[in-house]
């Protein structure tokens, strides 16, 4: 009956250790991160070189994730913001949520601030205890529970639960955005160029839908042409720009042939994320047709 008694304790004991932990996070990691301001729930998609160096509108639908996951913890994705964050040291991946008018390059002090953050968020949950996962490579903490402090809000708060859609500060924009919507994915580097840094890198965009799912593009979102002037043989050409990329004008007055074979005017500019203009000379002063091409 003794030995009966130690097995069935042993029994119980192994019964109420927690769950082996799958939750492995490494520099480098991509994470998704869910919040709406009671709950957190991240996942660990990988390596976030699965998502760079893509050719321009090189699409995926990103898994590795679970949407039942944050609908069961939310019970939908409204009211639900996201973000999507990595880090490499000096080099750091944010999601944005604003326009982007200026370049977000910033000091080497400021890089490895935020890389402290970033690998933070991916780090805590295993330190000092292992909280449970919620999954293969996610989990789910209640911000007000006993594993607060292993929370994105907390860690990125510093435990004061403000400025959290900007890292605390340590991010040069909003990092975060309601659901659904699109993020534009921004590679941002230090840089000692001051005061007008070269631009960051505009990896792509994450586009997240309100049934959760969710869809990565690379490259440059296409621009859309919001007027056309014409005065004479010139056309103004006005047309949304990221800040960064560079802009130029096809034109053709025959539709009908592939659009990369269309002539493409020699005046170009570098985006700034607002309306910009391009006046194209219409040489033939016949009717024409404009796409604007992005590099």
């Amino acid at each position: 009956m003794k030995i009966f008694t130690l097995t069935f304790l042993a029994a119980l004991t192994l019964l109420a250790a927690p769950v082996a932990r799958a939750w492995t996070y490494n520099d480098g990691d991509l994470l998704l991160v869910f919040r709406n301001g009671s709950q957190d729930v991240e996942f660990d998609l990988g390596s976030v070189t699965n998502f760079l160096g893509q050719t321009n509108e090189y699409t995926t639908t990103v898994s590795g994730w679970d949407p039942t996951l944050v609908t069961s913890t939310f019970g939908s994705f409204a009211d639900v913001k996201v973000v999507l964050l990595a880090t490499g040291g000096a080099t750091n991946w944010l999601s944005g949520a604003e326009p982007d008018t200026t370049a977000y390059n910033i000091s080497a002090q400021a890089a490895n601030s935020l890389h402290g953050v970033i690998n933070a968020i991916g780090n805590k949950p295993l330190y000092p205890i292992n909280i449970p996962t919620a999954g293969p490579n996610a989990y789910s903490i209640d911000i007000g529970g006993q594993y607060e402090t292993s929370s994105y809000d907390y860690v990125v708060s510093g435990g004061h639960f403000s400025g959290i859609p900007q890292l605390g500060g340590y991010a040069p924009f909003t990092v975060e955005r309601a659901v659904p919507g699109y993020l534009d994915f921004w590679q941002v580097q230090s840089s000692s160029v001051y005061p007008n840094p070269p631009p960051d890198n505009l990896v792509g965009t994450f586009y997240l839908t309100s049934g959760g799912a969710l869809t990565f593009v690379a490259g440059p979102r296409p621009s859309a042409i919001s007027g056309i002037k014409v005065a004479g043989s010139i056309s103004s050409i006005k047309f949304s720009t990221v800040v960064g990329n560079t802009y130029s004008i096809a034109y053709t007055s025959v539709l009908g042939s592939p659009i990369s074979t269309w002539p493409v005017d020699g005046n170009s500019l570098i985006g700034n994320g607002r309306i910009n203009v391009i006046n194209h000379t219409n040489n033939n002063n016949s009717q024409e047709f404009y796409q604007v091409k992005t590099q």
